[in-house]
């Protein structure tokens, strides 16, 4: 029976070949497609990761995904402080914008508010 199945498969070296090249197309295909998906999830999620004084985020229940332009308003600013437990809570801002270079143009932006008291999301340098 073995005997028969590797004729089979061996028979036609063609088919044979081109087999071999589908199957390793498929997993090149199938990893490609996992490190498309692990470098996208990296970017959405850079600026969370990048602010290290936060431990734990609160958005409005109405935020979609990281880019929607929503801020927390501030009635849900001062109910997140009077959680106990809670050090200190500031807001945290995150939009696009666009602004008009020397040439003319008009370029698109990623604008970043924070907390100018505390400077907690400002760049380490």
């Amino acid at each position: 029976m073995n005997y028969v199945a590797m004729k089979m498969l061996l028979g036609d070296r063609a088919k044979y070949l081109g087999l071999i090249f589908a199957v390793g197309f498929s997993a090149m295909l199938m990893a490609h497609q996992a490190s498309i998906f692990w470098g996208v999830m990296r970017r959405t999620t850079s600026q969370i990761v990048d602010v290290m004084d936060a431990s734990i985020w609160v958005m409005d229940p109405r935020v979609k995904y990281v880019d929607e332009i929503r801020p927390l308003p501030e009635s849900d600013l001062y109910r997140v402080r009077g959680v106990e437990g809670v050090d200190w809570a500031v807001r945290f801002f995150r939009g696009t914008a666009r602004a008009k270079t020397e040439d003319g143009g008009f370029q698109a932006f990623i604008l970043v508010g924070f907390d100018d008291s505390t400077l907690a999301g400002a760049p380490r340098r």
